[in-house]
């Protein structure tokens, strides 16, 4: 008879509680303890008083730990942003001005050692393997050449000299154009 959740819970004890205002008028033995009706209609009143107290602790915790959680995102958004401004206005080598906001200095990324390269060689290699490419892909990507056409122009190329415009040098009707092949 154990209900799975708290409004259930609260459901069974208020009906528990109308059950021995209706049926239970004298006192009671349960478990070698007796009750009056009173009495028994109090340890369940006790119960839901606890379990609705403890429902609305648990909101107001649930939504204090939701109010830090955005407010710790805004102040670390807001401290990167403010690194970057520190870093712009003193320069990346003021160790000092950064300390004092309890930054750090950033990092510049040294020489790659021979043994990195080859560990990265090697993790390349694995990856081209297990996906079954056999050509190691770089920053590039290889287009597919087409077919181009070529659009011969309706005129005759001989129809303008330099120095004239095509309008006055043409014909009065169109000429046709040239046959494929000719």
């Amino acid at each position: 008879m154990q209900p799975k959740n708290r409004p259930s819970v609260l459901t069974l004890f208020t009906s528990i509680q109308a059950g021995i205002d209706k049926h239970l008028t004298a006192g009671v033995t349960l478990g070698g303890v007796t009750y009056t009706a009173v009495s028994l209609k109090a340890v369940f009143a006790l119960a839901m008083t606890a379990l609705t107290a403890a429902e609305a602790l648990h909101k107001q915790w649930t939504d204090a730990v939701a109010a830090a959680h955005t407010a710790e995102a805004t102040a670390l958004a807001v401290a990167e942003l403010l690194r970057n401004y520190v870093i712009s206005q003193f320069g990346k080598t003021a160790t000092a001005v950064l300390g004092d906001f309890g930054m750090d200095v950033p990092k510049t990324p040294g020489p790659k050692t021979a043994k990195a390269k080859a560990d990265g060689a090697a993790k390349g290699a694995a990856t081209r393997k297990i996906r079954g490419s056999t050509k190691q892909v770089s920053g590039t990507m290889e287009v597919p050449v087409t077919a181009v056409t070529t659009i011969t122009p309706l005129m005759p190329a001989s129809a303008t000299t330099p120095g004239t415009s095509a309008a006055s040098t043409a014909p009065a009707t169109p000429a046709s154009p040239p046959k494929p092949g000719s």
